[in-house]
């Protein structure tokens, strides 16, 4: 016969898992050293992508931070695999679906400064219009100069884009409606 036994949790219930290092070291395993995933693969990846992965995303791109910190210059293989798969990380950000966007801009607020860039930069493609506030946000608390800058740099595109491409020249998806021709406001 069987007894009933309470059993005591050794600690919080687990986190959800993500199926995103899967998906990526899948897809990287495929490349020669110093090739980056294609773009097609990229926008795959990033379709599967939610809340649990992005978030994933982003503690990976820490991790891979504070890695960098520890390797030496000599170690190339080391450097090159981490820079592989920051960038893989950054473009797959940037591929998520655009309701994600306060989700990914969430990176913004990281404290590894290398993390902050990747995720300017895949909020610079995902969609710099909509991005601007979260951008304008972090940038006036970065310390960091380096990450200052890209952050300035996607502000900008951000602030150029909202001159030039009113909201009424966005097509039904929220793309830029090629049809249209984009001149300045007079």
């Amino acid at each position: 016969m069987f007894q009933e036994q309470d059993f005591q949790s050794a600690g919080p219930a687990p986190e959800p898992v993500s199926r995103l290092q899967t998906m990526v070291n899948r897809a990287l395993s495929d490349l020669k050293p110093l090739a980056r995933l294609s773009g097609e693969r990229v926008r795959l990846i990033g379709a599967q992508c939610g809340r649990i992965e992005i978030e994933a995303a982003i503690v990976w791109l820490d991790k891979l931070a504070r890695d960098h910190c520890a390797v030496e210059d000599w170690d190339r293989p080391s450097l090159t695999g981490i820079f592989q798969q920051q960038d893989a990380l950054h473009r797959i950000l940037a591929r998520v679906s655009r309701h994600h966007l306060g989700t990914v801009a969430a990176g913004l607020k990281s404290a590894e400064w290398q993390t902050r860039i990747h995720v300017a930069l895949a909020l610079d493609t995902l969609d710099r219009r909509a991005a601007e506030p979260y951008l304008r946000e972090a940038l006036a608390r970065e310390k960091n100069e380096l990450a200052g800058q890209v952050l300035l740099l996607a502000l900008a595109r951000a602030e150029s884009e909202n001159v030039w491409r009113p909201q009424s020249d966005l097509d039904a998806r929220g793309e830029p409606d090629r049809m249209k021709r984009h001149r300045p406001q007079e």
